[in-house]
């Protein structure tokens, strides 16, 4: 059953609400063949315009020789292999104490707790308004191959963190792509619930660092049940994966997090991730 809030329902409980809800390879360069350059030195060269032209021989041309019958050609150098994320390497995504500290410093001493009845998606008969928004919230538009999501939180600070695992590095790139854009065109958003309270939104435009784990940043207010809470949230592309990371407080004119320090802490997270397999 889908979880009744909105995604970052950080003002309320440590229980959190359902959050609902791209490397490419380097190509070797290859060298100009010798022919053509000496072709192009032949169209720059017009004999028609030089003293005596009629009377002086062309230069000869000389061409480069094949190899040598059995001599072995140099080999190429083979494309390194796309790292692909499996379900078993779902846990070593989320952050460690160490870096939950570094990232959100109020968050310091506690601990990421799995989040057994998260669920990706909205809740049944919910939606986002407007439509287009709708993977500010969810962050992927279709359910992805494995969820998981672990919080942490008391009474100055939570901390949500959600893991979507898709089938492929491409795929998730594409996903991430998607998702900056409606970042960027989605400033003001809600989240509406039959029965219950939803959750309106209030966004920064956001900041993008790409890498080996690309990430985007951006701080919004979360008004919801009432009150309004700071949020700083960060998604980072790590292979197959996007991991989003969201702090909320609960002093509005206090920001939960540093984006730059958090976004920086991501790219380690899933760094280390990588380098683990």
């Amino acid at each position: 059953m889908a979880d009744q809030h909105p995604h970052h329902a950080h003002v309320a409980a440590p229980a959190p609400p359902g959050h609902g809800v791209p490397p490419s390879p380097a190509w070797p360069w290859f060298t100009a063949l010798a022919v053509g350059v000496v072709l192009a030195g032949l169209l720059a060269w017009r004999p028609w315009d030089q003293p005596g032209a009629g009377a002086d021989p062309l230069p000869t041309v000389t061409a480069t020789p094949d190899p040598a019958p059995g001599e072995p050609a140099a080999p190429e150098t083979p494309d390194e292999p796309e790292v692909v994320l499996g379900a078993a390497d779902v846990a070593s995504l989320f952050l460690t104490d160490d870096e939950l500290a570094r990232a959100v410093p109020d968050a310091a001493g506690m601990s990421l707790a799995p989040a057994d009845e998260a669920v990706w998606g909205l809740p049944t008969g919910s939606m986002v308004d407007p439509a287009a928004c709708t993977t500010a919230v969810t962050v992927v538009e279709q359910e992805p191959e494995v969820f998981e999501r672990r919080f942490a939180s008391d009474d100055t600070v939570t901390v949500i963190q959600s893991v979507d695992l898709l089938a492929d590095p491409s795929e998730a790139r594409a996903a991430f792509d998607a998702l900056v854009g409606v970042l960027g065109e989605c400033p003001e958003y809600q989240q509406v619930n039959p029965g219950v309270d939803g959750g309106a939104w209030q966004a920064q435009p956001p900041t993008t660092d790409a890498g080996d784990v690309t990430t985007v940043v951006r701080q919004a207010t979360l008004t919801a049940e009432g009150a309004s809470s700071p949020e700083v949230e960060v998604t980072a592309l790590v292979a197959n994966a996007l991991v989003t990371t969201t702090a909320s407080g609960v002093d509005p004119d206090v920001p939960p997090a540093d984006p730059a320090v958090l976004a920086q802490v991501a790219r380690e997270a899933g760094e280390r991730a990588l380098a683990d397999r």
